[in-house]
């Protein structure tokens, strides 16, 4: 399996993870009473709790920037293209500052420092892309 694979499958069980996570934080918000059904059905009536509205705007954040990422590992595979060590480099920081980006939202929440990661791995993508045409 070509190494830039592994990145990419990081990434998708970390959407995976936070979207089950998502899942359990709901069962228990409900089960406290913490969950407006009202909400649920017409998004009227009291917002959930913040732990899972920044659970819920991290997975958002999961199937947004990094479709582009997996877009890219895809065009390497399906062009047979070698990923080159600086590529696979940024893949795997790309990946990280995801996590870290993740971690932020659904712990402490600092604004500030979530979207300079955030902006951090967008630019990391942006210098992959590059490098991917730069190397057709």
């Amino acid at each position: 399996m070509p190494s830039i694979l592994y990145a990419a499958a990081a990434l998708a069980l970390l959407t995976l993870f936070i979207y089950f996570l998502l899942t359990v934080l709901g069962v228990i918000a409900n089960a406290r009473g913490e969950l407006s059904k009202d909400y649920s059905l017409t998004k009227t009536g009291t917002p959930p709790p913040a732990y899972i509205g920044n659970a819920g705007r991290n997975l958002v954040n999961l199937l947004e920037l990094p479709v582009l990422f997996y877009a890219l590992v895809a065009f390497h595979l399906a062009g047979q293209l070698d990923v080159s060590g600086l590529q696979l480099t940024l893949a795997w920081v790309f990946v990280g500052l995801r996590f870290l980006h993740t971690l932020i939202h659904i712990t402490i929440n600092t604004l500030g420092l979530r979207f300079l990661v955030h902006r951090i791995s967008a630019i990391v993508l942006a210098v992959m892309w590059v490098n991917f045409l730069l190397s057709l």
